[in-house]
């Protein structure tokens, strides 16, 4: 009975999230329904807070559904795809050691053959007896060379198969730390990367500046041109980002129209030059709709820098770009401001 009303309840949260599909015009992909099905079953707390907070105006867009997807469905299924990644591997592993084991208790076995075969000589034997011997130990020895053929190819095999596990692996791991839509970090990958700057500039005594990056008046660009248009702004703006940083530099999209880059090495001063040269870079370029050639018009951003101070955890240095962003908005953007203290 237990089993039965499980399967309703699953049957249920499956029908709500493809209703809820149809409903806001979303494609049923894997992904869309992923997010739908978790919201109707309620057990990701966090992600239905984000899909009420993003619904709130009546619709979720693919956008906002893709966004959610990454931030809290991948995760869990990257775990699980490691999970099996694991389980797969220990299975070949096994596989490999119960074949050097066997190979083992078959050449044990050929050295006791080699021990009789030596005794039989060593006792004056008689011709018929050399014979005899001398097939057994050619048997023994062709067994033997054959075992060894067949432990070479198992282990080539699952060599082969490991490989390609890892493989996917890897995979898997860049796909859940890349932002699908500009191809530049996305927020699990960030949150992993200042964690790990800031550690290193603990140790070394060195530091870092982040900037905090909004693209001006991009729900308008959305209202006015539509989201295909303000896909194309976002990937605009962070393949100039790209192009305009070093090798050294970090970049991510943090959520929505936001962009953060983490300046290793790199003291307000210089942040603030970085991000100055950003603003202007991207003020040259012009959008031009996709089949019509018509031109939407410039894109500019606002910018926050700030640098790390003594103590920082990764959210105070992110609150300090956040609240000088906010002052580059409110003074009217496409500007840079920089908090020094």
């Amino acid at each position: 009975m237990v089993l039965d009303g499980e399967i309703y309840q699953a049957d249920l949260w499956s029908k709500q999230a493809l209703e809820r599909l149809l409903r806001d015009g979303l494609p049923p992909t894997p992904r869309n329904y992923a997010v739908c099905y978790e919201y109707m079953s309620g057990r990701n707390f966090a992600l239905t807070q984000a899909f009420d907070k993003a619904s709130a105006n009546g619709k979720l867009t693919q956008q906002q559904c893709d966004e959610i997807y990454y931030k809290y469905v991948l995760f869990d299924d990257e775990k699980a795809f490691l999970q099996e990644a694991d389980r797969t591997i220990s299975a070949e592993l096994e596989k490999v050691l119960k074949l050097l084991s066997q190979s083992a208790k078959e050449t044990g076995h050929f050295g006791e053959d080699l021990d009789t075969f030596s005794g039989k000589l060593s006792s004056a034997p008689s011709l018929e007896t050399l014979r005899d011997a001398v097939c057994k130990m050619a048997e023994e020895t062709q067994f033997v060379v054959a075992q060894n053929a067949k432990l070479q190819e198992e282990l080539a095999e699952t060599s082969e198969q490991l490989t390609l596990v890892r493989s996917d692996v890897d995979r898997a791991h860049r796909e859940a730390q890349i932002d699908a839509l500009t191809e530049v970090g996305n927020r699990k990958f960030f949150d992993a990367e200042i964690g790990r700057l800031l550690t290193d500039v603990r140790e070394n005594g060195t530091t870092v500046s982040l900037l905090m990056v909004d693209i001006d008046w991009f729900k308008k660009f959305n209202d006015r041109h539509g989201h295909l248009v303000g896909d194309q702004v976002l990937r605009l703006v962070a393949k100039t980002l790209v192009e305009n940083l070093k090798g050294r530099d970090i970049i991510a999209r943090y959520g929505g129209e936001e962009f953060v880059i983490l300046l290793p090495d790199t003291r307000v001063e210089d942040a603030e030059r970085v991000a100055e040269h950003l603003r202007v870079s991207l003020a040259t370029k012009q959008i031009t709709k996709r089949g019509s050639n018509e031109v939407v018009g410039a894109v500019t951003i606002s910018i926050g820098v700030s640098e790390y101070k003594l103590g920082d955890e990764g959210e105070a240095l992110v609150a300090r770009a956040d609240k000088a962003l906010y002052e580059a908005k409110q003074t009217g953007r496409n500007r840079v401001v920089a908090i020094r203290a």
